[in-house]
């Protein structure tokens, strides 16, 4: 017979369990400083196509949720198994680098992109999406496709809960959390904030679905495992923080043609490259009209540019759901497609 007593001795200990996320895909670090480690986890001398390059969101999480869980639901694993291209990733570390700018984060990407080639295929989920896009700008030469998940480039369109607590907090409060972290921002200032976006379900819900699935030994494997990564937070520099506040989640720098980043002012219509862009349907992060309406800004041609909404999910679950996967297998096909002349019609949002 079971005890409410257990259940919830069971429930506390799964609700304190802490742990560092990783990798669960085999990898070498072809490098490794004091600000990222680039992951190979392809054999490149099999693989010929041009190199992917995945660019995890620096959003106070470990850089892994590309490659959470189980390979069903990995977006290194969908990389691997349906492209012919080397497969790479960026591992952004915890941050002790209180001015390292939205430049710097530029400069790193391009180191990555001179060591595997000079050449790639950009994915940016989320942060690493605008930066992705930003990079592009800059490098046009350089980023042959991309492709990017639930990434804010028209920051302001149509609202959302993010857009609302940005627009509604000033700056100086933004500045004062850096200011409390003495240069970083602590990365559980950011996790807060994030579970203040749904705070009855981080707060309360989570915990009551918890305990409805406690005899269920694979959901709380599953919910374990999701916790550990969710749970553990890494600093980020408060200098290129204020920056993305300032200029892109306030002010829409990159849409209004404002942002400077390397000495120059970004513009979105130096990007001629074919481009998917991969949305959840039910994302209250990042809206739909903030990544879709990036297709008004780039010159790309239409006929190279998908736009695809995943049923169902929400911010997260566009990187590391298994639902998620397939809806990536189209975006890559159609890249690759397009970078060998196939034809393919453009598709709306759905």
């Amino acid at each position: 017979m079971r005890s409410i007593i257990n259940d919830m001795i069971k429930l506390w200990s799964e609700a304190v369990v802490t742990g560092k996320p990783d990798w669960i895909t085999p990898n070498t670090r072809e490098t490794d400083n004091n600000a990222y480690a680039l992951l190979n986890f392809t054999n490149t001398e099999k693989r010929k196509q041009i190199p992917v390059l995945i660019l995890p969101p620096q959003a106070g999480h470990h850089s892994c949720i590309v490659d959470f869980g189980s390979p069903e639901q990995s977006l290194v694993s969908t990389c691997i198994h349906n492209t012919k291209s080397p497969v790479y990733a960026i591992e952004w570390k915890n941050s002790i680098r209180k001015d390292e700018s939205i430049d710097d984060l530029v400069r790193y990407v391009d180191e990555c992109v001179e060591k595997i080639g000079g050449k790639a295929v950009l994915t940016g989920l989320c942060q690493g999406g605008w930066l992705a896009a930003v990079y592009a700008s800059l490098y046009p030469e350089k980023v042959k496709a991309m492709l990017l998940g639930a990434a804010p480039i028209d920051f302001t369109a149509g609202g959302g809960k993010l857009q609302d607590m940005v627009q509604n907090i000033p700056l100086s409060q933004y500045k004062m959390f850096v200011l409390q972290g003495g240069g970083i921002l602590p990365g559980k200032t950011l996790l807060a904030g994030w579970k203040l976006t749904n705070a009855y379900d981080r707060y309360i819900g989570d915990y009551l679905a918890m305990f409805n699935n406690i005899v269920d030994d694979e959901r709380i494997k599953k919910t374990r495992q999701f916790r550990t990564w969710y749970e553990y937070t890494q600093d980020i520099s408060g200098k290129w923080y204020i920056q993305a506040v300032k200029k892109l989640f306030k002010g829409n720098y990159l849409i209004k043609k404002k942002l400077a980043v390397m000495g120059e002012i970004i513009d979105l219509e130096k990007i001629n490259c074919p481009v998917a862009l991969i949305a959840g349907e039910k994302d209250d992060i990042t809206l739909k009209p903030q990544m879709f309406n990036m297709v008004d800004h780039i010159s790309t041609e239409k006929e190279k540019i998908i736009k695809i909404t995943i049923p169902e999910s929400g911010h997260i679950g566009v990187f590391m759901r298994t639902k998620s996967q397939p809806y990536w297998i189209e975006a890559l096909n159609f890249i690759f497609d397009s970078l060998n002349d196939g034809n393919r019609k453009y598709k709306n949002a759905a």
